[in-house]
């Protein structure tokens, strides 16, 4: 039995699968060894059938929901508000894997870990990954595992990305997809907001071409960086009504940069520069249009249940990106469903409105329970 704290739980420790032989890449480097850090949540059935894959976006980790201690000052997984006991992808009934992606700082091996060969941090030399390379690693943990079908796989942002991508590279080794918040694509604004970012960083004295891990001060132009995506995340209402045009105290600082200022130095401590171009740079990358010719021929042998929940005061994936996805879908007679939610909290709504995506969610993870329970 899981031991409940208030309204989260006691979660396993991470996972680790060490690659001897190494991790290759689909830009062609290959990193060895190579370790791939997951986590694990609730109880894998007999037959294997309940298994849910959750793909993790930019700034995450592997850790999705629970807290590893009682301390009340430990912030639960990052997608707490939705899987857990008796939440949304509930733990009583469902056991769900997180894999940290290639290049994210958060234990899978990054930027910032020690080249064998060198005794340094891989820095620069570190590969360009790429959405496949998420996707492909996802894969190996699972075979690790046992679990050759998934009874869906689910995400928001660049995981609702990874989503789609297994789509197009295992379509047969899942029943559903649940996807939020996301596209085939980056749309060409997100992208140019991205490419602002990276520039950022890369002009920043201090990055010297991604070698600069012997500097223990964070980045400021990581900081600055990270500014500019929470342009993207908030909504134009969000952000008249946390911030509107009020200043800080008696001083002549608008809130809005006390808070960009607070949420930068936050992020540029705990994330990694290199890691934050290279990632940002995978999902500027992938477009499923453009490698597969069109996206009836991305998504021609995916016939699983479809979930696109999108998001109206999304500026960087609006409710048109996911009409796309679903309108190809349907075109090859896929059961594909978008879901159009009204909330203020644009892009980052997928992170904070459990009372708008949980009963869909439940809903239609108990249906496709439902229908498989039905099959011969």
């Amino acid at each position: 039995m899981p031991q409940l704290i208030g309204n989260t739980f006691l979660s396993n420790p991470p996972s680790q699968l060490v690659l001897e032989n190494g991790f290759h890449f689909v830009h062609g480097q290959t990193l060895a060894p190579f370790t791939i850090v997951y986590e694990t949540f609730g109880e894998l059935n007999a037959d294997k059938s309940n298994a849910i894959l959750v793909c993790h976006a930019l700034s995450p980790s592997a850790h999705l929901a629970g807290k590893y201690t009682t301390d009340d000052d430990e912030k639960p997984g990052w997608w707490d508000g939705l899987v857990g006991y008796g939440k949304g992808i509930d733990l009583e009934k469902y056991f769900v894997v997180c894999v940290n992606f290639p290049g994210s700082p958060f234990g899978t091996t990054s930027p910032a870990s020690v080249d064998p060969r060198s005794s340094r941090p891989y820095g620069s030399h570190y590969p360009w990954p790429a959405v496949e390379d998420m996707v492909h690693t996802q894969k190996l943990v699972l075979d690790h595992l046992g679990i050759d079908r998934l009874l869906a796989i689910a995400g928001g942002s660049l995981g609702g990305m990874q989503v789609l991508m297994w789509c197009a590279c295992y379509p047969q080794r899942a029943e559903s997809i649940i996807a939020m918040a996301s596209g085939a694509a980056v749309p060409v604004e997100g992208v140019a907001w991205h490419i602002i970012s990276r520039k950022i960083i890369e002009s920043d004295l201090r990055f010297r071409g991604g070698d600069y891990y012997d500097d223990p001060v964070p980045l400021r132009g990581l900081e600055v960086a990270r500014m500019v995506g929470h342009m993207t995340y908030l909504s134009t209402h969000a952000l008249q009504t946390k911030f509107g045009r009020r200043r800080r105290e008696t001083t002549r600082q608008f809130e809005i940069e006390s808070y960009f200022e607070h949420q930068g130095k936050k992020f540029a401590t705990l994330y990694d520069a290199n890691s934050y171009v290279r990632v940002q740079a995978a999902m500027d990358e992938m477009d499923l249009e453009e490698q597969y010719g069109t996206l009836q021929s991305a998504f021609r042998n995916w016939r699983g249940r479809t979930l696109l929940i999108s998001f109206d005061t999304d500026w960087l994936f609006p409710p048109e990106e996911s009409e796309n996805v679903i309108a190809a879908m349907r075109s090859l007679g896929t059961d594909a469903r978008h879901l159009r939610l009204f909330s203020n909290n644009g892009h980052d709504s997928f992170l904070i409105d459990y009372d708008l995506i949980t009963p869909p969610v439940r809903e239609f993870l108990q249906s496709v329970d439902r229908t498989r329970k039905r099959q011969p």
